[in-house]
């Protein structure tokens, strides 16, 4: 058994998009507390909510405001409702290769290959 299944994370990360992107409509942006690291002290953190998901995906600056320029709006409550599309993005952070979810305005070709959920509709996307 993979340890991500032993251990499912609360919130998506980089590498739930295994490696594709996806399209998803905003359900929802909110705060919530969480601890980022193992006996770190809780902090509050902004999550957005996609109607396709279960699991949130937890807002960075950058992200926030790729996300903004997506939907044409900066105002997040505004975002309800709006489609962008998820994509993977290697970086190195502290020395270590991670997967970062980036975010920019859906609709265009290239965010709609085949058998996609982009082309799917309701189908629920498992991350």
């Amino acid at each position: 058994m993979k340890l991500s299944q032993m251990y499912p994370r609360r919130y998506a990360t980089g590498e739930d998009l295994k490696g594709q992107s996806v399209s998803l409509t905003i359900t929802k942006v909110t705060q919530e507390k969480m601890h980022p690291q193992p006996n770190a002290p809780e902090v509050e953190r902004w999550v957005i909510y996609f109607k396709e998901t279960q699991k949130g995906v937890i807002l960075s600056r950058t992200l926030a405001y790729q996300i903004g320029e997506a939907v044409g709006d900066e105002e997040t409550d505004h975002w309800i409702g709006k489609r962008v599309t998820l994509y993977p993005q290697p970086m190195m952070v502290g020395g270590k290769r991670v997967t970062a979810i980036r975010a920019r305005s859906a609709g265009a070709a290239k965010d709609k290959p085949p058998g996609s959920i982009a082309e799917e509709g309701e189908q629920e996307y498992n991350f």
